[in-house]
C-alpha cells in the first residue's frame, strides 16, 4: 500500500517504524529538518521537508493515488485542513490525529465533512486505558476484543501470588477459572507458552478469557478484581479531562493535582463532582496532605516524563496499591523496565496500534481472507494480539485444532462463536463468521491462514 505519514514527531515516527516493517510504501512530510533527518536516518521512507497542509506539498509527496494518508501534526487544525487537501487531491483514505475535546465533540460532523476515514486522539484513547485498568487494579493492562466478549490481562507474578511455581497445564484445575495464558515476558525475552510452562515471580503472563472467567481467576487466585475507588491523580490536562468523563457517575471518586489555574478551573466546570487542587504535584508534602498513602490509585499523567516517573516512584513508596505512570518517550519506557512501575502507558504506542490496525483491516479490500477487526500490542510490541474475523471461504471450517497445525510462534487464544468467548481445547473448531483471537510474536498478520494450516 502506499502510504503518506504527515507528522514526524513521536506518533508519526512511530507509525513510520511500525507500517515501514511491512510491504508498503512509506512516505513522510514534516516542516523540522531535523525530525526529517532523524527519519531518514533510521527508517527505510521516503521523506520530505514542508508544510505538509500545502497543495503542492502534498502532491509533490505523491498523496495523489495514494491508498492512505494519515495527518499526525501537532496541530489539529493543520491535520484536518490536511486531510481535506489530500481527499481533494485524490487520497483514497485519510485519517486525523484530533486532541482538542471541542473538536471530538463534532467528530461524526468531522468525518462526514472533511471525508474523513478515522479520528484518532491518543489522549482519550490513553484515558480509556487507564480506566480499564483502574476497574482491574492487579492487571498492569487490560484491553477487550469482540465488544467485550473476551478481555486481555497482563499480570505480573509476585513472589506470594498462588500463581508462582503452578505450571500451565494446572492452571485451569486449580483455579477453576477457564482462561488462558497467551503470552509471557520473562528477563528480556517476550514468547507464546506452551502447557510445560511454569510461571515463577516476576513473570508478566497476559491472560485472555470471558469477562466472568477473569474475575473468577482473580477471585480463586488473590487478585484485587474490585474497581479502585478512591483514585489521585496529578496533572490536568487533555488525559485528565477524559479519564475524569470516563469515571464520572461510576463510584470512582477522583482528585486531580494541577499546577495551573485554568486548567483546574476547566475541569471543576466539566465534572464538579471531581475534586480538584491547585498545588504542585511534585511536592511530596502535597501528596501526603492529599492522601496518597490512603489513594486505591494514584496516575501520574501531566506532560513531563520525568515528573511521572518520580512521583509514581515517590507513591510507591508511600505504599499507594496502585501506581498508572504516562511516559511519552521509548527511551525512559526501556530505563523502566526492570523497575517497580508496574503499570506504563505511552499514548504514541496506543496511536499506533489503532492506526496499524486500520492499515491491515484495509488491506481487505486488496485480500477478501484478510479479517484483522483489532490489534493490540504486549511487551514492547514484541507480541501482538490479534482478533480476526474468520472468511466464508476459511478452508479448515469445522477442523478440529489437533488436526491442524499452528505457528509455533502463535496460539489460537479464544473463539467468538455464536457471541460466546471459547478458551478452545484440541476438540474446538472454527467456522467461518466467528472471531478469533490469536497472539503472536509474528509481524503482519492479516488472516488466520498466517498461523493455521492443515497437518
Amino acid at each position: 500500500m502506499k502510504i503518506v505519514i504527515a507528522g514526524a514527531g513521536r506518533v508519526g515516527y512511530s507509525i513510520a517504524h511500525e507500517l515501514s516493517k511491512g510491504n508498503h510504501e512509506i512516505t513522510l512530510i514534516d516542516c523540522d529538518g531535523d525530525r526529517v533527518r532523524k527519519v531518514s536516518n533510521n527508517l527505510d521512507v521516503m521523506v520530505y521537508e514542508g508544510n505538509a497542509a500545502s497543495y503542492e506539498m502534498l502532491k509533490e509527496a505523491g498523496v495523489k493515488g495514494a491508498d492512505l494518508l494519515i495527518a499526525v501534526t501537532k496541530s489539529d487544525e493543520t491535520n484536518l485542513l490536511c486531510c481535506l487537501c489530500a481527499n481533494k487531491i485524490g487520497a483514497k483514505h485519510t485519517i486525523a490525529r484530533v486532541r482538542s475535546r471541542d473538536y471530538i465533540k463534532q467528530a461524526n460532523f468531522l468525518k462526514e465533512e472533511l471525508g474523513l476515514s478515522m479520528i484518532i486522539n491518543p489522549e482519550e484513547e490513553t484515558a480509556s486505558e487507564i480506566s480499564r485498568i483502574l476497574r482491574f487494579p492487579s492487571a498492569s493492562k487490560v484491553e477487550s476484543f469482540a465488544n467485550s466478549r473476551a478481555e486481555s490481562v497482563e499480570i505480573k507474578i509476585s513472589e506470594n501470588s498462588s500463581l508462582n511455581g503452578m505450571g500451565l497445564s494446572e492452571l485451569r484445575s486449580k483455579s477453576g477459572a477457564n482462561v488462558l495464558a497467551c503470552a509471557v515476558f520473562r528477563g528480556d525475552d517476550a514468547f507464546i507458552p506452551r502447557g510445560d510452562y511454569v510461571m515463577r515471580a516476576g513473570d508478566r503472563i497476559n491472560f485472555i478469557g470471558a469477562y466472568s472467567q477473569i474475575n473468577l481467576l482473580a477471585k480463586r487466585m488473590g487478585f484485587n478484581r474490585h474497581t479502585a475507588k478512591n483514585v489521585l491523580a496529578v496533572g490536568g490536562g487533555n488525559v485528565a479531562l477524559y479519564l475524569a468523563h470516563q469515571v464520572y457517575n461510576t463510584g470512582i471518586n477522583l482528585k486531580i493535582i494541577e499546577n495551573d489555574k485554568e486548567a483546574c478551573a476547566k475541569i471543576k466546570y466539566a465534572f464538579p463532582k471531581v475534586s480538584v487542587v491547585h498545588g504542585d504535584g511534585n511536592d511530596p508534602e502535597l501528596l501526603k496532605e492529599e492522601g496518597i498513602s490512603d489513594a486505591n490509585a494514584f496516575v501520574a499523567i501531566t506532560d513531563d516524563d520525568d515528573d511521572n516517573v518520580i512521583t509514581s516512584m515517590f507513591a510507591i513508596s508511600s505504599n499507594c496499591k496502585k501506581v498508572i505512570t504516562q511516559v511519552h518517550e521509548s527511551h525512559i519506557i526501556k530505563l523502566l523496565s526492570n523497575n517497580a512501575l508496574d503499570s506504563v502507558i505511552q499514548p504514541s504506542d496506543i496511536a499506533t496500534q489503532r492506526i496499524v490496525s486500520y492499515v491491515r483491516s484495509m488491506q481487505n479490500a486488496y485480500n477478501s481472507s484478510a479479517a484483522v477487526e483489532s490489534l493490540y500490542y504486549i511487551f514492547d510490541r514484541n507480541i501482538e494480539i490479534l482478533e480476526l474475523k474468520v472468511s466464508e471461504n476459511f478452508k479448515y471450517d469445522s477442523v478440529p485444532l489437533k488436526s491442524l497445525k499452528i505457528s509455533h510462534d502463535a496460539i489460537v487464544a479464544s473463539i467468538i462463536h455464536n457471541g460466546s468467548c471459547i478458551i478452545p481445547s484440541g476438540d474446538d473448531v472454527i467456522h467461518s463468521g466467528d472471531s478469533v483471537i490469536i497472539a503472536t510474536s509474528l509481524k503482519g498478520v492479516l488472516k488466520l491462514e498466517d498461523v493455521v494450516e492443515g497437518k
